[in-house]
């Protein structure tokens, strides 16, 4: 008996790859210039060896840091503006299920995906996860 796609589903099948990420080296300036250009509102920062270190939300730059700080690197930052506190993070062969649950528990806007070596690989934003219910009901609704 298969399983309906909803519960079959894992991360790797609707994570956003690649990933855009950022360093502690990164100023806030670039930053908020690359959510500008990507489009997103929020990156993983990743160490030498892609590990995830961190997030930072655009949100939380254009509320907590005034404009005079612009070419701040995120590492100069006060550390609750640069790094949430539980960056929600899970393996991409774990159900969709799982992972949507703890979005909403933790009501944050992405989660990370890592890889067998716990390396940056994806990342699951609320944009995917409105693509994959769409999907759902248009199989459903096909089928019904």
């Amino acid at each position: 008996m298969n399983k309906p796609a909803n519960t079959a589903m894992l991360l790797k099948d609707i994570m956003t790859r690649p990933v855009v990420s950022v360093t502690l080296s990164h100023t806030v300036y670039q930053v908020l210039q690359m959510a500008k250009e990507k489009n997103v509102t929020g990156f993983p920062i990743v160490d030498i060896d892609n590990k995830v270190v961190g997030v930072v939300s655009t949100l939380d730059l254009i509320t907590d840091v005034t404009v005079g700080k612009l070419h701040l690197k995120l590492g100069e930052l006060p550390l609750l503006i640069k790094v949430e506190k539980d960056v929600v993070q899970f393996h991409e062969g774990t159900p969709v299920k799982e992972a949507l649950l703890a979005l909403i528990k933790h009501r944050i806007g992405r989660i990370i995906v890592t890889d067998s070596r716990d390396r940056l690989c994806g990342i699951v934003s609320r944009k995917d996860l409105i693509r994959f219910f769409i999907d759902i009901y248009a199989v459903e609704g096909a089928a019904g």
